[in-house]
């Protein structure tokens, strides 16, 4: 039975950058738009009410499916934002056996960026790693508020769709300071290996 990897993001420049660091984080045979999806979406809202319904569909497929469901936290609480996830994957599929990884960025998807200084060198020409890499907000960007606000502060005009393209060639999957990164990376790993032992 052939396996398959839903992805689904809130907004475009998540989904430019998945497109690009998902092939070299997913297993051999794992291939974008043959068995590993991502879909986008208009923003939070518009994620959680197409959540029940995508998970509805895929119990009525053939198919080994699994589910990576990817939101920032914004200002919210994580492990609230979390837990109303899984209780709306809960509520659509009470008893399902779908696997479903949940990952929540912490605050922004920008968090990620300010964790690969060499990346954001290799973006903005004003920027210098070596300036920042041993600063705390580079040390530990997870625990950046507004991570998209300060980046634009350091590197001036930010046009986040273009940032998204421009970067998402040259982030390191496996070295990154983000914590949520490393454990998104770790769930795509994890997720992949349950669907391969169904």
């Amino acid at each position: 039975m052939m396996n398959q990897l839903e992805v689904l993001v809130e907004e475009k420049s998540m989904a430019l950058i998945l497109q690009v660091l998902l092939p070299k984080i997913l297993p051999d045979g794992w291939i974008i738009n043959e068995n590993c999806f991502i879909r986008t979406h208009e923003g939070k809202q518009d994620l959680q009410h197409s959540i029940p319904n995508k998970l509805r569909a895929a119990a009525r497929m053939r198919l080994n499916i699994g589910f990576i469901i990817i939101q920032d936290q914004d200002s919210d609480n994580c492990k609230n934002l979390k837990s109303k996830l899984l209780t709306l994957c809960h509520d659509a599929l009470p008893n399902s056996r779908i696997p479903i990884c949940i990952r929540i960025v912490c605050h922004e998807l920008e968090s990620w960026y300010l964790g690969d200084c060499i990346a954001l060198e290799r973006v903005f020409s004003r920027f210098r790693a070596s300036d920042y890499q041993n600063k705390r907000l580079f040390r530990n960007p997870d625990d950046c508020v507004n991570p998209k606000q300060r980046l634009k502060s350091i590197v001036g005009e930010y046009p986040q769709v273009d940032t998204a393209r421009r970067i998402a060639p040259l982030l390191d999957p496996s070295n990154n300071r983000s914590f949520c990164f490393r454990v998104f990376v770790q769930g795509v790993h994890s997720i992949c290996k349950q669907l391969e032992e169904l």
